[in-house]
This record gives C-alpha cells, sequence and structure tokens, in this order.
C-alpha cells in the first residue's frame, strides 16, 4: 500500500465495478455510433452528446482507477492501459468540461509514464480544443518538447498552483534551493490548497483511491530536482516519479515569456458599473465591466439567452444542471444577487466554503484585490455553502440585490 487510508477490499470492489461500466459504456457507444450512421435517433438528446457523455465517464473511471492502483500498491506497469485507454477516450469528450485537475493529471502522468511523444502531441491538442489557459499545463507541454510554445500568466486554480512558479524560478539558478522549496510545498501547501475541494476529510467518505500530485512529481522530472525529502510523502508519487528516466525535455525558463498578454488585459480594465453604482464598493475595479454586463443581461435577456450564455463563464451548468430548473428558481426574477456572487466565485474574488469547513484553514485562499485596508464578509444565500470575500474597510453596504452581507469578526 502507497496510501495506507485506503481500504483495499473498497478500491478493488471500485475498480472492478469500473471495469463492468467501462465495458457496457463501451458498448453503448458501438450502439449509438452505429444508430448514427443508419441515421436512427433513440432518444430526445442527440447521439453525439450522448457519446461524448458516455467517453467523459469512462475517462473519469479511467483515472480514479490509475489513483486507486497506485496507491494500492500495485505494479505501475499494470495501469499504463488505464493511461493510453484514458487518452483516447479524452480525445472523443468534444468541447465537455473535464475538470482541470484531471487534464492536468494527464498530462503528468504522460511525462511520468513516458508516453511516446506522439501522445503528449494529442493532450496538447485537447488542451487547445478545450480553451485551457493554465501556465503548470502550459509548463509541462513546453518542456516535454512537441513544439507548444505558449505559457500562459495565469493559474486555473492559483491556489496552491502559482506556487510551483516559485520551484520553477529557483531550479533555474539554485537547484537545492529549488528542493527545499520543492519539499515545503508538498508538505504544507499543496493538499491545503485544495481544501475548498472538500479534500481535508475525504479519506473518511466512500471511495477514497488516495491523492498523489502528479504535476508535481512531473515538474520534478524536468527540473532534475532532489526529491529524496519525498519518499514518505502521502500525496508524493515518489515511486512513479522514478519510474523511467529516458525522456528528453526542454529547458525551460518562464523569464523568456512575457508577459504582454497580462498587461493588454490590464490595459483593457474599464472602471465602472452604470447598472449598479454602489457595486463599485464591493467589486474590485477589473470586474466592473464585467458585472455591468451580466446586470444588463439578467434584465434584459429571457431565461434561456441568459443560461446559454452564462453557463459556463459563471458555472450556471453546475448549479442548474438544465434550463428548466433555471427557469422555475427565477420565476420570480429575483437572483440577480446570488448570480453575482455565483460569477464572482468564478473569478476567485469570493471564497466558497462548504459549511462544514473550517474558515481558519482557507486563510491562504482569501484573495485581496484591493489597494486598501480591507475587512471579510461573508455573503448570505439560501444554501449549505458559505461565501466570503476581502472589501475595503469603509464598506457599509447592507445587501447585494436579495443577497444579504454581513461583516465576519
Amino acid at each position: 500500500m502507497r496510501d495506507h487510508l485506503c481500504i483495499e477490499e473498497k478500491c478493488r470492489e471500485g475498480i472492478e465495478y469500473h471495469k463492468e461500466f467501462i465495458a457496457e459504456k463501451r458498448q453503448d457507444i458501438r450502439n449509438l455510433e452505429e444508430d448514427t450512421k443508419n441515421g436512427i435517433q433513440r432518444k430526445s438528446i442527440d447521439n453525439n452528446s450522448i457519446i461524448e457523455a458516455r467517453y467523459l465517464r469512462t475517462f473519469k473511471y479511467e483515472m480514479e482507477d490509475i489513483r486507486a492502483k497506485y496507491s494500492l500498491g500495485d505494479d505501475i506497469g499494470t495501469f499504463e492501459e488505464d493511461f493510453h485507454n484514458a487518452l483516447d477516450d479524452l480525445e472523443h469528450t468534444g468541447t465537455r468540461e473535464v475538470g482541470y485537475l484531471s487534464l492536468l493529471w494527464t498530462i503528468s502522468l504522460g511525462i511520468l509514464l513516458e508516453t511516446d511523444k506522439k501522445n503528449i502531441e494529442r493532450i496538447s491538442k485537447v488542451v487547445e480544443k478545450k480553451e485551457i489557459n493554465d501556465a503548470v499545463i502550459d509548463f509541462l507541454l513546453c518542456a516535454s518538447d512537441i513544439g507548444y510554445t505558449k505559457i500562459a500568466n495565469e493559474y486555473d486554480k492559483e491556489n496552491p498552483y502559482a506556487k510551483t512558479r516559485e520551484i520553477i524560478d529557483l531550479a533555474q539558478t539554485d537547484k537545492k534551493e529549488a528542493s527545499k522549496r520543492l519539499q515545503t510545498y508538498m508538505e504544507k501547501e499543496w493538499f491545503k490548497g485544495h481544501y475548498d475541494y472538500e479534500w481535508k476529510k475525504a479519506h473518511k467518505e466512500p471511495g477514497y483511491v488516495g491523492f498523489w500530485s502528479f504535476e508535481t512529481a512531473a515538474i520534478t522530472k524536468i527540473l532534475e530536482l532532489d526529491d529524496t525529502s519525498l519518499i514518505n510523502n502521502n500525496h508524493y508519487p515518489y515511486d512513479l516519479a522514478h519510474y523511467k528516466n529516458s525522456m528528453k525535455f526542454k529547458p525551460i525558463s518562464l523569464s523568456d515569456y512575457n508577459n504582454e498578454q497580462e498587461i493588454e488585459e490590464l490595459d483593457e480594465v474599464i472602471e465602472g458599473i452604470d447598472n449598479n453604482p454602489l457595486l463599485e464598493k464591493i467589486i474590485p475595479p477589473i470586474w466592473h465591466a464585467f458585472v455591468n454586463e451580466l446586470i444588463q443581461d439578467y434584465n434584459e435577456l429571457d431565461n434561456r439567452s441568459f443560461y446559454e450564455k452564462y453557463k459556463k463563464t459563471i458555472g450556471l451548468g453546475q448549479i442548474w444542471f438544465l434550463l428548466k430548473e433555471y427557469e422555475e428558481e427565477n420565476e420570480g426574477k429575483n437572483l440577480l444577487g446570488s448570480l453575482i456572487v455565483f460569477a464572482m466565485v468564478e473569478k476567485g474574488c469570493i471564497l466558497q466554503l462548504d459549511y462544514k469547513d473550517d474558515l481558519e484553514d482557507y486563510d491562504s485562499n482569501k484573495k485581496n484585490y484591493w489597494n486598501t485596508e480591507t475587512k471579510l464578509v461573508q455573503f448570505i444565500l439560501d444554501n449549505d455553502q458559505n461565501y466570503y470575500a476581502l472589501v475595503p474597510n469603509e464598506v457599509d453596504i447592507s445587501a447585494i440585490y436579495e443577497v444579504p452581507l454581513q461583516d465576519v469578526n
């Protein structure tokens, strides 16, 4: 066992269940493809959408099985086939959202397993198709020497992944210090940085298969850092980091990649929320234009048009899976404050926690976008989540539309 918090019997049962499920869904896909060829449509949802959903589910299960097998202590060679199957399925998910970590870990596993570079190229095409902008993913693809040339100035999940830049930068001049920074990152920052994903108590829940920082091991492999201090770390896949040692990487210095894109984005900031100037006191200027447009669209667009426009932008599709559900909730046109909160969560301005989470565990997740003294406020929504943000001390606003605000003592 590499992760002794896993229950072997449960993990094995999960792997067997996934094996049967995947075989069943592959047959479904074949049947649907045959239907499509013959012009047959059996369900209200089009065949292609169902096929993509089947591929997404099998991809998720294959990735979970890799984690389970690694946690159980299985020989690494036993899940190389799972990786290749997962990659095949990933390519057929279309524009569906696969999840940042799933995509990051697929790339990282490709590097750690030293798959053929053509497979890394295949993953890079998926990244481009899904329009992913993330500095860690870009670094891994660039370093794989497949002709990939861009590195974004942003992180899909800033905490903890922005900290990897410190490791990469240090490695350019002092690998010993980079290795020390790597140790601190893995021992104190990486896992805690995912408390907002409800990882803290995940080992107590059924189906736990362990959490491994494949991307950190891939970065370590690329930079050739000393990771012996992490040999017994419960989240660092040390065996996988040293599985093979023949892949050649392209030296990458992040300082070689300028921040013209970032400067351009800052130049485009338009201050002012004409549709509700009061919100300028609690919405940082960088998002004024976005919130102003959101308010205008909510007031002018019909439910369907608004839902389709913001389904991904502010995660409406994750809150209300169906348009009908959103329409029912919005019947009284009293959702604007909640929608602004959800939007700011997506932008990283508001911190969303489960009601069971301890706020003190998330100090590093609070983001300050103000050049002044701030205080912590809470947005009170009618669900089992808590929402917090830092705002200027002088702010004295009791609500944004239907959402009450209160200071956090």
